[in-house]
């Protein structure tokens, strides 16, 4: 049965309902509600690489034409939009320049090999781009799905600029502290890696998900919580556990699942998960080193903490949200595809302690495979981006 077609519009306007959430000071990362829509709404089914390319500029130029009639010019429009009541005008800017700047490098990619300037008109720069936007909202045959993927896009900006707003007092996934972090956009064009968060969990979901790792050869990261791999050492071997993530890659997420940019004890944090995987995957890799802040909270001390022992911040820049029980399975993966759509490179955040992320995958990597995508390994990650011959 096809699932509703109502689109997402009203979504956008959440900010007063997490007036209440902000003031309390809860981690930027998770608003309640979340961008999905039903993808059965795009005409064409996505399998093959030109019809990837095809849905991947509908979807950049969406996003233009929602960026370009939303007012953020300036402190009070921000905070209009968002909620946030002292926001970082100058963040949001610098999220926005970059996010100009990707997008049209994107639309370009999306349309090499096109068959002729008809069906992919060149841009050459963002007013170009943004009258490329107007003229595809006259598509008639798009309507219902023009709809409702701006219902998402407008909703997509909302959880990004509100993340650029309260940045750097709340840090997080949207902008680098400093240039050695890792965020999923220094990936080539169509290349994607799996992330996973959390583990490892106290029941089978962390071995189902590598059984389906193994079975298609791929290598992803796990950032583990020290305390959930002390307890399974516990239980079972350095050398049984090690068995079990052969050809993966375990870095850390913190002893416990809390915000790191102001924890006092983040150095003990850090050094102690750090033993722990290297007892697991001695010669692992990404090494304890490598480390993914709860909430992508940090700071610049712990980044040179981490270089200082040839380690690194890994964020990610394609959210799941897997963890959200408002966001059912299909639409999860609708959100997923849509963002792998837009951003046409990246890592995936998923977290290795909830079923969801096991229940998505296989339509994910369906979609790849017909798409002409790549899953990246972790090891090659791990290799290509931090220098490594």
């Amino acid at each position: 049965m096809k699932r509703s077609r109502a689109t997402l519009a009203g979504q956008a306007w959440l900010a007063g309902a997490l007036l209440s959430l902000l003031a309390a000071g809860v981690p930027a990362a998770g608003p309640e509600k979340l961008a999905s829509y039903d993808r059965t709404l795009w005409p064409d089914p996505l399998d093959s690489p030109q019809r990837f390319d095809r849905a991947s500029r509908q979807e950049i130029l969406a996003l233009v034409r929602v960026i370009e009639r939303t007012p953020l010019a300036d402190a009070a429009a921000i905070q209009a939009f968002t909620g946030v009541k002292t926001p970082n005008a100058e963040g949001v800017a610098r999220w926005l320049e970059e996010t100009r700047r990707r997008l049209l490098a994107n639309y370009r990619a999306a349309s090499r090999g096109c068959d002729g300037a008809a069906a992919c008109p060149p841009a050459a720069d963002w007013p170009a781009l943004v009258l490329l936007a107007g003229r595809a909202a006259e598509d008639t045959a798009t309507q219902a799905w023009r709809q409702a993927a701006e219902g998402f896009h407008t909703t997509y900006l909302y959880e990004q600029v509100r993340l650029a707003a309260l940045f750097p007092r709340i840090t997080s996934e949207i902008a680098r502290l400093d240039d050695s972090e890792l965020t999923g956009f220094e990936l080539p064009d169509r290349q994607f890696a799996l992330s996973f968060d959390d583990g490892p969990s106290g029941n089978d979901e962390t071995e189902r998900l590598l059984h389906w790792l193994r079975e298609r050869g791929a290598g992803a990261f796990f950032f583990v919580l020290g305390e959930n791999l002390e307890r399974r050492l516990g239980k079972e071997s350095a050398a049984a556990l090690g068995e079990r993530y052969k050809d993966q890659c375990l870095a850390s997420h913190g002893y416990s699942h809390v915000p790191h940019q102001k924890l006092a004890g983040w150095q003990d944090s850090l050094d102690k998960t750090a033993r722990l995987i290297a007892r697991v995957q001695p010669d692992g890799p990404a090494g304890g080193a490598w480390f993914r802040p709860p909430y992508g909270q940090r700071n610049a001390e712990q980044i040179a903490y981490l270089k200082a022992r040839d380690g690194r911040v890994v964020l990610w820049n394609i959210d799941s949200q897997d963890w959200n029980a408002k966001l059912p399975p299909a639409a999860m993966q609708d959100r997923l595809i849509t963002l792998m759509l837009l951003w046409r490179r990246g890592i995936l955040l998923f977290h290795d302690i909830h079923p969801k992320a096991r229940t998505a995958l296989p339509g994910v990597g369906a979609f790849m495979e017909k798409s002409g995508l790549s899953m990246v390994g972790c090891g090659e990650v791990v290799k290509g981006l931090a220098g490594e011959s």
